[in-house]
């Protein structure tokens, strides 16, 4: 138990039913070997995530509660503990995934000697079922460490194109730069909230820089397109959104002045809508509807090129399986 320390990091952790996994993440944090504190924002759950919760406060005086009188998405809780955070910098760390031992130490040190704004480290897959970290995000040595601009974020970040999205990434944030510049997440988005943020981090000028190590435990669960068609819906709603929002980005000043930067958004906003059409086809395809699947295609000539690459693709693994 930590008692009467400055934090050094301020972890906020969003939770909404993760009453399995809220205790693994919380000890994560307080196994780091900075001085933390951990803000647990409860977002409204259904399950018995708060009162797991306030357990933890009652084990750990530097783990505090936030309750949410009604659920408001990741980005809303975020900014919850954004407001309330003290250290002098602020980790996202989801209810579901862990840090290794070691990791904010690494990453604030990182964050001195580049004399950066924000800091990412590569991030592990976590195999929930097997509880076994089944490879790695990114191609990039352990002691590999790059600054990131905007042009190169948005760049590594084409939903359904780009080999590991980089909004997928977990920086930790200098919460003095946040202060300055009036930094949040913007409370509409549920799905790609985290680009959204890093962007106008990029944007006010911020210095990223992103470590080759994997410290982030990423877990990975089976099953990524849901069977159930309110979910389904709430998927292509929550793209939806992201792609509305990538297009609102273009009537920015400092964006309608950069064409490179604006080009790689346009491009952005073409592949959330390629996903979305993909989400709507792939449960027909999978479920050997043709007909569906038809239906589908004649509702969006758009999604002739892509359902047409990816049945290829298939069909070239089919073979090369054989």
């Amino acid at each position: 138990m930590q008692r009467n320390l400055t934090p050094c990091v301020s972890v906020i952790i969003a939770a909404y039913d993760a009453q399995d996994t809220l205790v693994r993440a919380v000890n994560s944090a307080l196994a780091q070997q900075v001085p933390v504190e951990v803000l647990i924002i409860d977002d409204a759950s259904s399950d018995d995530t708060l009162r797991v919760a306030r357990g933890l406060t009652r084990m750990h005086d530097n783990v505090r509660l936030i309750v949410s009188a009604e659920n408001g998405g990741p980005s809303v809780a975020r900014n919850r503990g954004l407001a309330a955070a003290q250290g002098e910098w602020i980790a996202i760390l989801d209810a579901d995934d862990a840090f290794l031992p070691g990791r904010l130490q690494r990453m604030t040190g990182v964050a001195r000697r580049h004399e950066a704004d924000l800091v990412a480290d590569n991030l592990l897959f976590f195999d929930w079922q097997a509880q076994a970290v089944a490879g790695r995000a990114l191609r990039l040595a352990d002691d590999h460490v790059q600054q990131v601009g905007a042009a190169d974020f948005v760049g590594q970040c084409m939903t359904g194109r780009s080999p590991f999205d980089y909004g997928q990434l977990k920086p930790i944030f200098r919460r003095r730069f946040l202060h300055a510049r009036g930094l949040h997440y913007p409370p509409h988005l549920r799905h790609g909230e985290d680009f959204a943020f890093v962007l106008d981090w990029l944007l006010a000028g911020a210095r990223f820089m992103l470590m080759g190590e994997g410290l982030y435990l990423f877990t990975q669960r089976i099953g990524s397109i849901s069977s159930d068609s309110s979910g389904q819906s709430r998927t292509i709603l929550n793209l939806q959104a992201m792609r509305d929002h990538t297009l609102g980005l273009l009537a920015r000043p400092r964006i309608r002045a950069d064409r490179a930067l604006a080009g790689l958004l346009s491009k952005r906003a073409d592949a959330i809508r390629d996903q979305a059409i993909w989400n709507r086809a792939y449960p027909h395809l999978r479920a050997r509807r043709p007909g569906a699947l038809l239906m589908e295609m004649l509702r969006d000539r758009r999604s002739w090129p892509m359902l047409a690459r990816h049945l290829v693709r298939r069909h070239r693994a089919r073979m090369l399986a054989r």
